[in-house]
């Protein structure tokens, strides 16, 4: 497993790149609070590689040692920074691989990691896109917002019981608001997890909007 360096903590990164002679587009992968980084990177990986992105899925919980993400944890916001720093040094680290075109690098976060993934989208320039799925916007980020941040799509199932899709509703009023770029879809009768019937959708849906930014 490839690592790369944040501070003086040492980060883990799952990275399936697509075999190709020129750079590629590639997509920061974000797990949620169980830390299920490789279900994800094997859920994305193959049909991003099928469309030549490379996928990059940092272990950003390597950051603070944590192994799992409690509800506390998440909602008192402790480590919070210390994750989007892990976060924003595997952008960085993702753009000096050669196969990557440093110009065409987007987020996609799963629950926690949709959170994250839109944080990120408020403050780095290199982020060209991001996908939130199952996730919202970080409490205390609405100033961040802005119009010139990069396209946003979210993504969730309408009947959600982990985050409710209220916050799929509060994301998509406020960036209206802020007049920033941004796409909706919920799925009706989908839960926090999508299920396997819903990930040929899903999976289409995260490709046609990628397909239009990198």
């Amino acid at each position: 497993m490839a690592t790369y360096r944040s501070g003086e903590t040492t980060v883990r990164i799952e990275q399936i790149e697509p075999a190709a002679s020129d750079t590629q587009p590639a997509l920061i992968l974000l797990h949620g609070s169980g830390g299920a980084v490789g279900y994800w990177a094997a859920r994305f990986g193959p049909a991003l590689a099928a469309l030549g992105i490379g996928l990059y899925a940092p272990h950003y919980f390597d950051k603070t040692g944590t192994g799992r993400a409690t509800a506390e944890m998440i909602l008192d916001g402790r480590h919070f920074p210390a994750w989007l720093t892990a976060i924003e040094d595997a952008v960085a680290y993702a753009a000096t691989r050669p196969s990557v075109d440093p110009k065409r690098i987007a987020v996609l976060g799963v629950s926690l990691g949709g959170y994250l993934a839109v944080a990120l989208a408020t403050q780095n320039p290199t982020v060209r896109a991001a996908i939130e799925l199952s996730g919202g916007l970080p409490p205390g980020w609405e100033h961040q917002l802005r119009s010139s941040m990069p396209p946003i799509l979210i993504l969730h199932g309408a009947d959600d019981t982990v985050v409710p899709v209220t916050e799929a509703y509060k994301l998509e009023r406020l960036l209206t608001e802020k007049g920033a770029p941004h796409e909706i879809e919920i799925f009706a009768g989908e839960t926090h997890w999508f299920s396997q019937a819903a990930q040929p959708r899903l999976l289409m849906r995260c490709a046609s909007f990628l397909s239009g930014l990198l």
